[in-house]
């Protein structure tokens, strides 16, 4: 059996629309957490709805629905996503010959032959980004990725429950690459299937607190998975970042929450260190097999906010091709 999981907070008009596509697949448990949308009342009988009576987000929920289900591979899905009918047997198959991570590629759903993301690319800073994004359909050709899409993937319930599923902490935002890094590192394939499609109904907005959770959860997986060596040898990067970002924020308008972030991980030391141990205690793959995977320059389409200049692009490739590299044990890339 295959469960699959929808998380859902505020208004969600694509939800039930979501719901029936995945109802369609014969023999598919449907579990809804309502983290507090009123578009969850109504649903069909037979779909279990979760009602923990404050928002979990996205890893808390996704936690929350995996804890009760009883299938063996649990999909993922968002609650706008809408899968075609054969996505989530594609996904599970693969799932439970794979033991790893298998990600849908993901469409527009206002323009279903436009990628939205064939697996994100994972900058080794942390970054990370719809990979694909704006590219014809007839480009996918599905294989390993640094990371799945949260919008739609499959595990198997007992390879999610080994690597200790998602972290509540993150709540939104990052826990998707959070979850894959963990994969790499236990040796586990992280890949997206080209046949396996699903149409989400994209929208790249900003809640009041997105870019906290961005930045904040990204030095969490920064912090915490990579070895000594390799921290030592992104520091001067990531300090140079830091103080790019901060400026950044303060011409747009979020400096706070990028400060609100920073104190976050000051005051939860205890938690980073015992997360970092926990991480570090279950690897079986070097960060020499984890980085190579990992892209060195920051390329996301400005769509996304992360432009940088070709000047600060080659002053990152530099350091790395001349330093980093050697410091973090790897082979030039």
């Amino acid at each position: 059996m295959i469960s699959a999981i929808i998380c859902a907070f505020g208004e969600q008009p694509q939800l039930q629309a979501a719901v029936a596509a995945v109802r369609a697949t014969p023999g598919v448990e449907v579990i809804v957490v309502d983290n507090g949308s009123p578009d969850c009342a109504g649903l069909p009988p037979d779909v279990t709805l979760i009602e923990p009576g404050h928002n979990l987000g996205f890893a808390g929920g996704c936690n929350l629905g995996a804890s009760v289900a009883h299938g063996e591979v649990l999909a993922f899905l968002n609650s706008d996503a809408i899968v075609d009918p054969e996505c989530l047997e594609l996904l599970a198959e693969r799932a439970l010959t794979s033991g790893g991570l298998v990600g849908a590629t993901v469409l527009l759903a206002d323009e279903p032959d436009i990628v939205n993301s064939w697996g994100n690319p994972v900058q080794i800073l942390g970054f990370s980004w719809a990979g694909g994004y704006g590219h014809p359909v007839e480009q996918v050709r599905g294989g390993p990725v640094a990371s799945i899409s949260g919008a739609a993937f499959a595990v198997q319930r007992s390879v999610y429950q080994y690597l200790g599923g998602m972290d509540d902490v993150y709540f939104a935002y990052g826990e998707d690459v959070d979850i894959s890094l963990r994969a790499h590192l236990q040796g586990r394939p992280v890949e997206v299937l080209a046949d396996a499609r699903v149409r989400h109904h994209y929208e790249f907005g900003r809640n009041a607190t997105k870019m906290y959770l961005l930045e904040r959860n990204r030095l969490v997986t920064v912090l915490t998975t990579y070895e000594g060596r390799t921290l030592i040898a992104v520091a001067p990067l990531l300090v140079a970042a830091e103080g790019a970002l901060f400026l950044r924020s303060r011409r747009e308008g979020w400096a706070g929450q990028k400060v609100a972030g920073w104190r976050w991980l000051v005051s939860h030391r205890r938690y980073l260190r015992s997360r970092r141990n926990r991480v570090q205690g279950t690897r079986r793959v070097a960060d020499r097999g984890l980085l190579p995977q990992l892209s060195i320059t920051l390329d996301a389409p400005a769509r996304f906010g992360m432009s940088v200049s070709d000047r600060a692009q080659r002053l990152v490739r530099g350091y790395w091709d001349t330093v980093g590299h050697r410091v973090a044990g790897v082979d030039r890339s």
